[in-house]
Parts: C-alpha cells; sequence; structure tokens
C-alpha cells in the first residue's frame, strides 16, 4: 500500500484546514464549547491530530486556529471547530437532537466555517491585494478539508432523523466549502471520507446491531460506505469542471481504517474496539454515553500507544500518525499525496 516517499518539505508554505473535532487544534477551547477537556487542553484525544502530522512533514511549523488571538497567521489557519454539525441549532432542536455528546449547547454549523474563512481573506490574507495576486496567494496554499458530517450522525443515533438525509446535508455543505475554496483560487485540496463509523465505540455500545464484515455496525457503515461514495462523486465532478488546473484528492479514511485494523500487530495496536480512556461500566469496550472522558469516573488507559481509540468517539494519536503515513506516503490518498506533491513542482 505504499509508493516511493516524495520530499514535501517546503512544498508548501500554508495549510488551510478545515472540518471538526478530528481536525479542530483549539477553535472549541478558545470558544469555551466543550464539557470535558481539562484547561490548556486543545484536542479530545492524547496528543496530536491527523492535521499536526500534516503539518509536520511539510515543515510547516504551526497552524493556529481561527479564533487565537493576535496569532500569526503566516503558516495559515485552522478553521476547524469540534462539534461541528452540518444542520443549524434550529433544525437540531426542531428535531429533539438534544445530544449534545461533549459539547456545550450552542452550535457552529460548516456554515460558520465558510464565513470565517471568507472573513478571513478580506480582512487579513488579501487586505490590500488585487484579486489576482489574492488567487496567486491562494494558489501555492495546500487545503486540508476533514470530516464533515460525523457529529450529525453520531448525535442522530437515537433521534427518528435518517441518517440517508444527513448523508445528503453533509454533500450540500461540503459542496458549498468546496465552491468557495476553488472560487477564491485553491488548486490544491485534500478531502477526507468517513472512517467506518460502524466500528468505534459509541456505535458498538448498542445493545442489538446487526454485524458486518468487520464485526461492526452493519446499519452505520453502510451509510458511511454511502456518503463516501457520493463524496467521491462530487470531487469528480470538480474535477471534470475544473480540468487540469486543480488537484483534488480524496483520502481514502475508510480502507485504511480496515487494514490497520485488520493487522493490528503490524502497526503496533492491541485493541481494535476498545476505548482507551473511558468508563469500565462496558468492559468489553471501555465506553459509556453517560460517562466520557474527562468526566468524574472516567479512567485513562496506562499505554495508549497500543490504543486505536482515545475516547470511544475521537482516535489517538498513534492511530493518526499511522493514518498520516497511509495517506501521504501510500496509495490511500486518490490520486496520491505524492502525485499532488509532484504536480506542485511541475
Amino acid at each position: 500500500h505504499y509508493s516511493t516517499k516524495t520530499n514535501s518539505n517546503g512544498c508548501f508554505n500554508k495549510i488551510y484546514a478545515f472540518g471538526d473535532s478530528y481536525t479542530d487544534t483549539g477553535n472549541a477551547q478558545l470558544l469555551d464549547s466543550s464539557k470535558n477537556l481539562k484547561k490548556g487542553q486543545e484536542k479530545p484525544n492524547n496528543g496530536w491530530l491527523l492535521i499536526d502530522f500534516v503539518r509536520d512533514a511539510l515543515n510547516i511549523s504551526s497552524l493556529p486556529p481561527y479564533k487565537s488571538v493576535n496569532a500569526n497567521f503566516s503558516s495559515g489557519v485552522n478553521f476547524a471547530m469540534a462539534g461541528a454539525t452540518v444542520f443549524t441549532e434550529e433544525f437540531l432542536s426542531q428535531h429533539k437532537i438534544n445530544s449534545t455528546l461533549m459539547w456545550k449547547d450552542g452550535y457552529h454549523s460548516f456554515q460558520t466555517q465558510i464565513e470565517w474563512y471568507n472573513k478571513f481573506v478580506s480582512d487579513i490574507a488579501c487586505k490590500g491585494k488585487n484579486n489576482e495576486s489574492c488567487k496567486a496567494d491562494m494558489e501555492n496554499s495546500l487545503f486540508w478539508v476533514g470530516e464533515i458530517g460525523i457529529d450529525d450522525y453520531v448525535r442522530a443515533l437515537r433521534s427518528k432523523v435518517s441518517l440517508r438525509w444527513i448523508k445528503d446535508m453533509a454533500m450540500v455543505h461540503t459542496s458549498r466549502l468546496l465552491a468557495t475554496l476553488l472560487d477564491s483560487g485553491a488548486k490544491y485540496i485534500v478531502v477526507e471520507g468517513l472512517p467506518p463509523l460502524g466500528c468505534y465505540p459509541f456505535a458498538k455500545s448498542s445493545r442489538h446491531f446487526v454485524k458486518d464484515d468487520m464485526n461492526c455496525n452493519a446499519k452505520i457503515n453502510r451509510v458511511t460506505k454511502a456518503h463516501n461514495h457520493d463524496l467521491q462523486d462530487m470531487l469528480e465532478g470538480f474535477r471534470r469542471r475544473k480540468g487540469a488546473n486543480v488537484s483534488i484528492s480524496y483520502a481514502d479514511y475508510f480502507d485504511a481504517y480496515k487494514v490497520i485494523t485488520g493487522n493490528l500487530n503490524k502497526f503496533g495496536f492491541e485493541d481494535a474496539f476498545k476505548a482507551c480512556c473511558g468508563h469500565h461500566r462496558n468492559k468489553i469496550l471501555n465506553f459509556s454515553f453517560k460517562i466520557l472522558c474527562g468526566m468524574s469516573g472516567a479512567e485513562t488507559c496506562r499505554h495508549p500507544d497500543s490504543y486505536i481509540h482515545w475516547d470511544g468517539i475521537h482516535l489517538t494519536e498513534a492511530m493518526y500518525r499511522q493514518l498520516s503515513e497511509f495517506f501521504l506516503h501510500g496509495n490511500f490518498c486518490k490520486p496520491s499525496f505524492i502525485h499532488l506533491i509532484r504536480v506542485k513542482k511541475g
């Protein structure tokens, strides 16, 4: 599954990142949106996220969250927001989706990230520049779009809202975001698909569910596959319309996760499903919706690097490290990230 590594050091001097808690490096913490992040803790896991490994591979020292005060945005911006949803607060309230998980009341839909980006471009990135020079700057940046829709799927599990409806809305928001980025001059974009959410402790904690070939929640994984199928079709549509002027790569989270969990020892992991940080009420999964990681009664494992799942909803730093290897140096980006780098270098 690996290609020959290509030196990407210095290929991009800026990254613009979008997504949810899988990509957020501090916006939720700065906005005080979390119920269980400890003081000074920026992310709901035990260390680096995937975007941190991407940044490091490109030799970019920092990627400050958009809500940072007096931050130096010369190396890019992280607009991702933990808890971001594709539905508005009004919709969730109307359909009685009250599960906020580890996030406080008050929602930030992905539309917020589009608004943040547009404001950043006009007020900071392109202030005093003409349209041509502004787009030229964006053309030399990497745009990384993390998962869109996970928080909606998780929150809607115990509601009557159709998971397929969430999928369709996730496509609308993704398309809107991509159109905004491309219109502003973006040329190099990586878009993450969804992991097999049916394999996560939160999805397997249900008492009754039909299992698939991965021993996971078949219903949720079917929706995840449909989401990824539609996402790839959408990306191909953007490629056809934009032609060779842009490089849009799909990061295959689902297959990368499946390969790792199917070869645990090879990649240094011991358990495919158990959460490192959680509550022992469920001894097999170490997960409880009532007592999440960071809350009173939750405990943390001794060796998180041997776990894939951190808290039953998010992954460990060790898992993100392995996924970054797959995406940056393997064949789990389509077209590969190596191909994107070669195009950038001409």
